[in-house]
């Protein structure tokens, strides 16, 4: 396990918005807490999201998706939002261990501004964010017909080669390919859970 920080969670600037980065020239990337998102982020954040999931059925993401995030990590140029991600933490159990996992969900970076390393800054910095909040390990979901998961493994993601299971909206049991998992303050819960042959479930919402 790792120590909890001393300021577990940084007062928000006047801006609602700290900046970890000083990518000048491509990007700057903010921590934003869910409880200090502006409208105008929000804004920003749902057009960016337009652009990048158009190819996602709405109502996959009402029934799926629904999982509560505690924060965003945000990438500015200029005053533009072109990079944003989600992150989560859950105290959850698996096959009699109990751990606290954390997530990361909802990658986008907008189309004139991909293959600058914006979103391995956003991730990183969002892992360090879960290492902060004591996640034992991390998980995201990745289209595996898209190259974004290349991006991903560079950064220490490995596929767990077979399904996981969560719970929809509705209280169905539904299961998935494609979750990629990090170790965060436990290398030996990652490699309990990977290693195991039995089902891993994510509990209500997936990310």
């Amino acid at each position: 396990m790792c120590e909890a920080s001393d300021q577990r969670k940084r007062a928000i600037t006047t801006s609602n918005m700290v900046n970890h980065n000083n990518m000048a020239d491509v990007a700057k990337i903010f921590l934003v807490y869910e409880n200090s998102l502006s409208e105008k982020q929000k804004h920003g954040i749902d057009e960016l999201q337009k652009q990048c999931f158009r190819d996602v059925d709405p109502r996959e993401v009402d029934e799926c998706f629904y999982a509560e995030s505690f924060a965003r990590i945000l990438a500015y140029h200029g005053k533009e939002i072109i990079g944003h991600l989600r992150l989560f933490r859950r105290n959850t159990d698996f096959d009699a261990k109990s751990f606290v996992l954390g997530g990361v969900g909802g990658v986008c970076v907008a189309k004139h501004k991909r293959r600058k390393g914006v979103a391995t800054k956003m991730i990183k910095r969002g892992l360090k964010i879960l290492k902060q909040e004591k996640c034992d390990v991390a998980c995201l979901n990745a289209d595996l017909s898209k190259s974004a998961y290349k991006v991903y493994e560079k950064i220490g993601f490995q596929l767990m080669s077979r399904a996981i299971s969560f719970e929809d909206v509705n209280g169905k049991l539904r299961y998935d390919n494609g979750t990629m998992f990090i170790p965060v303050c436990s290398k030996e819960i990652y490699e309990y859970i990977m290693n195991s042959g039995k089902t891993f479930h994510y509990g209500k919402g997936y990310w």
